[in-house]
């Protein structure tokens, strides 16, 4: 009985449980502000110009001509609203203007021998110019129920069905620019500072996820003045041409090369700061998410003078429980269902 159960024993596999492949920490990129560097962020792309279509008058929709992705120069008819209400209006209008300019031409003549009182005189004047102003107001109208494209562009969205109902100001159509798009990206806080007053020198290259091997320039468009409380980070808008014949779309992926300016250090949070007798460590991440125990020189405001280079990456969470070697990644905040 005892050796099968030491049989039984032997041949019981025991479970393993899988060492995850890296421990998630907070990092922060150190700010040394010794010289300039590159860095490079995530980027999305937007639409350059963009608006939302609609027609200025009531109506039913009698025609469209273009659906969403079609490329349409400015000036062409993209949809009509059916006339035939608008036209009557107009020629009703018309009459009426024509009926008042023959009366006030009558006055005209009457006031000269003086059959008519300058108020009778006064309300055929006044007639005239309201007969004129519904006229305007009339023709204005019947142009409304034709929307034009507004520039060269693409048509993104949609709207609406051939014989439907469209009020006034409903969207129908949304276009964006043939020409110019926009990249956007998420600065640190850090480097908010050094990057703010040098938007002219930071030189930015664009790179996409479709075309990794290809970079195009952009220039600077604008900058969030406030940060984004989740992330801490604000929001830089690029401009660049759309690359010919490259099917770039927004909302589609890439990267952004920029300069950041030499400026002044940043601090050091307390909770990165290892204390061995009289040294000081930091636990520095390399490329590729191993951690090195590193000795540092700090200020009095825990501004880094010795030790790590502008641009490096450090942990400033759990720094008591990682040890050298480590694989590290960054630690990302889970959100609830």
């Amino acid at each position: 009985m005892a050796t099968c159960l030491s049989l039984a024993a032997c041949g019981e596999k025991e479970d393993v449980v899988a060492e995850p492949d890296s421990r998630p920490v907070k990092l922060m990129s150190v700010s040394v502000g010794n010289n300039d560097t590159f860095r490079t962020f995530p980027a999305t792309v937007e639409a350059g110009d963009k608006a939302i279509l609609a027609f200025r008058v009531s109506g039913e929709l009698a025609s469209i001509s273009v659906n969403a992705g079609d490329i349409v120069k400015k000036g062409k008819q993209l949809a009509m609203l059916n006339v035939d209400e608008l036209t009557q209006l107009m020629k009703q209008a018309q009459a009426n203007y024509q009926l008042a300019l023959v009366q006030f031409n009558r006055d005209v003549e009457l006031r000269k021998t003086k059959v008519i009182s300058e108020l009778d005189y006064d309300t055929s004047k006044a007639a005239l110019k309201q007969a004129k102003a519904s006229l305007d107001k009339a023709k204005a109208n019947l142009k409304y129920a034709t929307l034009l494209a507004p520039y060269d562009g693409n048509i993104s969205l949609s709207l609406i069905e051939n014989y439907e109902y469209v009020n006034a100001k409903q969207p129908v159509l949304h276009i964006q620019s043939a020409g110019l798009i926009n990249v956007t990206f998420q600065l640190p806080d850090h480097l908010f500072a050094r990057f703010k007053g040098y938007t002219n020198a930071i030189n930015p290259q664009v790179t996409f996820d479709t075309e990794l091997d290809k970079s195009y320039p952009a220039q600077f468009k604008e900058v969030d003045t406030e940060a984004d409380p989740k992330t801490s980070s604000y929001k830089v808008t690029l401009y660049m041409d759309r690359p010919k014949g490259k099917n770039i779309l927004p909302g589609m992926s890439g990267q952004v090369r920029i300069k950041i300016p030499k400026g002044k250090a940043g601090a050091i949070p307390q909770r990165a700061i290892l204390t061995e007798g009289s040294a000081t460590y930091v636990w520095h991440v390399n490329g590729e998410g191993m951690i090195k125990k590193t000795v540092v020189e700090l200020d009095t405001n825990n501004h880094i003078t010795q030790g790590l280079q502008d641009g490096d990456l450090i942990a400033t969470s759990g720094v008591d429980e990682l040890v050298d070697g480590q694989k590290v990644r960054a630690w990302v905040k889970e959100r609830g269902l």
